[in-house]
C-alpha cells in the first residue's frame, strides 16, 4: 500500500472538511475511514458516532476500532492522521443521536459531509426493530443533517435488493405502498404480538423486513429531502452483496461471515455439503472497498456538480450487469482456491458442497449429508458423556442459509449507468485512487484473495500452518476416494446378489413350469390310451369308422 497524496480534485475537497460517520465501528465503516484518512491527508476532522456498551466506553471502543488490521499502514506510516479521528458517544435509536448538546453545536458548526451507514442488516429480524434501525435511524440522522450549517453533501448507504418485485430496478428512488410515517405511526400503536402477526402481510413481496425497511428508509428520506424548506444535498449508494476487499486496504479483508462468507467457510470447514442455488444465475457480488470508492467520489460530485433542485442521484454499486459472476463460477473459483489454501477443517470430510436447484434434491442431501453424520457424532458425544453440538449447530447454518436462499435462487438487473457517468468526470488520478469500476475485477483472483482473507482474517490462521492443512487435505481427498469406492463396491455386490437371487428364483420358476409341462403331457398320454382300451373293447359292438374317429 502507498501514500496517497492530494492534489486531485477529490483530496482537495476533502481538504480541511470536518465529516461525520455513522456506522464507524461496521464493516463499511471502518474501509470508510481508513480510505478518506489515508487518501486525504489534510482532511479535517472526522467525528464517529460510537455507542456505548454495558461492558465497553466510546474510548474502549476507538482504541478497538483503530487496533484493527485495516489500520496497521496508517499506525505505521502515519500515526498521526488517527489523531484525527474524534468518537462522539451517541446511538441513531435516540433523538438527536443520543449527542450531548455541547457536542451537538461544535458538529452543526465543523460538518460538511455526512456518510450514514448505520444500518440493522438482520434478514430474520422482527419488524419493529428493522423499522427502528433502518427507517427511524435515516430520519433522526435527516434531521442532524438539517441542523448543519456548511452541509455540501449527504450520503446515504441502502441496497440495491429492495423494490424485488422488478425484474429490472432502475437508479431510482421507487414510492413504497405505505407511506413511512404512517407506518412508524402505526407500528408504535400496536404490541410485538399484533405486529408479529401481521408482519407479512406488511411486508408483501419483499423477502425479508430488512429490504423492506430499506425501501421505506429511502421513501421517507425522499419526502424530507424534497418536501421540506431546507433541502438536503442527499446522495443514495445502493451496494449490491458486499464482500471482501478487492486490494484496500488489505486484499481479501472481511470481518464479518454475512452472505457468501460464512458459505465459503461451511464449505472450507467440510460442514455444508450441499447448497441451495442456481448456479446458472448471476451473484452480483461487490468487494467492500469498491463501494467506499463511489461512496466518497459521490459526495465530491454531489457538493460539485448537482444542485439542490435536481433529483437525488442514487448509484447502483453492483457487477451484474457490467462483469458478473455465476454462482458456478463462484464455486468452482472457490474450490480451486480452498484447495490452494485449505483451512482447518472441523470434521474429516473433504470439503466440497454440490450446488442444487431442485429442492427435494436438496432436502435429500441435507438429510443424508449433514443431520445423517450429525446424529452420528452426537450419538458417540452422548456415550462418551460429552454434550452433542453438531446437530445444534447445523440448525443454525441452515437457519442462515434458508435467509440467503431468495437470493441464491433468483436474479435481478440493476441498471447502473450514474457510476459510469461519474467516474467520466473524475481525473484520471482520481479514478485510479478512488476506483470502482467493476469492469476491471478478475473474478478469478479476487475468489483466490477472497478465500486467503477468509483464512487469514476471519479464522485467524497463519500462514506458516498452510503446508500442514496441505497435507491433511490431501489426506482426506484419498480417504473420500477410498470411500467412494468402498461405496461403489458395496452398491456393486449388492446389485450383484439382487441379480444372482433373481437368477435362481428364475431357474426354480422355469423347473416347475417344466415339471408341470411333463406331469400334463402324462396325464394325456394316460387319459388317451384309457380311451383306445375301452374302445377296443366295446369294437364288437361299434363300427370301425366310429372307433377311428373317436381315436383320432
Amino acid at each position: 500500500m502507498k501514500d496517497i497524496t492530494d492534489g486531485t480534485p477529490i483530496p482537495n475537497f476533502y481538504r480541511c472538511r470536518s465529516i461525520f460517520i455513522t456506522g464507524a465501528t461496521g464493516f463499511m465503516g471502518k474501509i470508510l475511514i481508513e480510505k478518506l484518512v489515508r487518501s486525504c491527508p489534510e482532511i479535517g476532522c472526522v467525528y464517529l458516532l460510537i455507542r456505548p456498551t454495558p461492558t465497553k466506553d466510546v474510548p474502549l471502543r476507538l482504541r478497538e476500532l483503530t487496533n484493527c488490521q485495516v489500520f496497521d499502514w496508517l499506525r505505521q506510516h502515519r500515526p498521526d492522521a488517527l489523531e484525527k479521528l474524534i468518537p462522539v458517544s451517541g446511538d441513531v435509536s435516540l433523538p438527536n443521536l443520543g449527542i450531548e448538546a455541547s457536542i451537538l453545536q461544535e458538529l452543526e458548526e465543523n460538518v460538511s459531509v455526512v456518510f450514514n451507514s448505520a444500518a440493522r442488516v438482520k434478514f430474520d429480524d422482527n419488524l419493529r426493530s428493522a423499522i427502528d434501525a433502518n427507517v427511524k435511524g435515516p430520519k433522526r440522522v435527516a434531521i442532524f443533517c438539517q441542523k448543519l450549517k456548511n452541509l455540501k453533501a449527504f450520503v446515504h448507504v441502502s441496497t440495491a435488493f429492495n423494490n424485488l418485485d422488478k425484474d429490472e430496478l432502475a437508479e431510482e428512488i421507487f414510492p413504497t405502498s405505505v407511506d413511512p410515517e404512517n407506518l412508524m405511526n402505526f407500528v408504535d400503536s400496536i404490541d410485538d404480538q399484533m405486529l408479529a402477526s401481521i408482519t407479512k402481510q406488511l411486508v408483501g413481496k419483499c423477502p425479508n423486513v430488512y429490504a423492506y425497511s430499506k425501501a421505506l428508509g429511502e421513501q421517507l428520506l425522499r419526502n424530507l429531502c424534497e418536501c421540506d424548506e431546507q433541502r438536503l444535498p442527499l446522495v443514495i449508494v445502493r451496494p449490491s452483496i458486499v464482500t471482501a476487499a478487492l486490494s484496500e486496504p488489505l486484499p481479501g479483508w472481511i470481518d464479518n461471515l454475512n452472505g457468501p462468507s460464512g458459505m465459503i467457510v461451511g464449505i472450507a470447514k467440510g460442514l455444508v455439503r450441499t447448497v441451495r442455488v442456481d448456479k446458472r444465475l448471476v451473484a452480483d457480488l461487490i468487494p467492500v472497498d469498491i463501494a467506499i470508492n463511489l461512496m466518497i467520489a459521490s459526495a465530491w460530485d454531489r457538493a460539485s456538480s448537482y444542485t439542490l433542485a435536481q433529483m437525488i442521484p442514487v448509484y447502483h454499486c453492483s457487477s451484474g450487469s457490467l462483469n458478473p459472476i455465476r454462482w458456478e463460477d463462484f464455486s468452482r473459483y472457490g474450490t480451486r482456491a480452498g484447495e490452494k489454501f485449505p483451512m482447518k477443517t472441523e470434521i474429516m470430510w473433504y470439503p466440497s458442497a454440490s450446488l442444487r436447484t431442485n429442492g427435494f434434491a436438496f432436502k435429500f442431501e441435507v438429510a443424508l449429508y449433514h443431520y445423517l453424520p450429525a446424529f452420528v457424532v452426537d450419538t458417540v458425544a452422548v456415550l462418551c458423556w460429552k454434550k452433542p453440538f453438531l446437530t445444534r449447530l447445523y440448525k443454525k447454518v441452515h437457519k442462515a442459509m434458508s435467509c440467503l436462499e431468495f437470493y441464491t435462487m433468483r436474479q435481478w438487473h440493476f441498471v447502473s449507468r450514474n457510476p459510469d457517468l461519474l467516474l467520466e468526470k473524475m481525473s484520471a488520478e482520481d479514478r485510479n485512487t478512488y476506483n470502482f469500476d467493476v469492469r476491471k475485477i478478475n473474478w478469478e483472483s479476487y475468489m483466490e484473495s477472497y478465500v486467503l482473507g477468509v483464512r487469514k482474517y476471519l479464522l485467524k490462521e497463519d500462514s506458516s500452518t498452510l503446508d500442514l492443512r496441505r497435507s491433511n487435505l490431501k489426506m482426506m481427498k484419498r480417504l473420500r476416494t477410498l470411500i467412494r469406492l468402498v461405496m461403489i463396491g458395496l452398491v456393486a455386490l449388492f446389485f450383484h446378489y439382487l441379480l444372482k437371487v433373481s437368477s435362481l428364483s428364475f431357474i426354480h420358476s422355469h423347473e416347475e413350469l417344466a415339471g408341470n409341462y411333463s406331469s400334463t403331457v402324462a396325464d394325456l398320454e394316460i387319459g388317451c390310451n384309457e380311451t383306445l382300451t375301452a374302445l377296443t373293447l366295446k369294437s364288437h359292438i361299434l363300427p370301425q369308422n366310429y372307433i377311428l374317429d373317436k381315436c383320432l
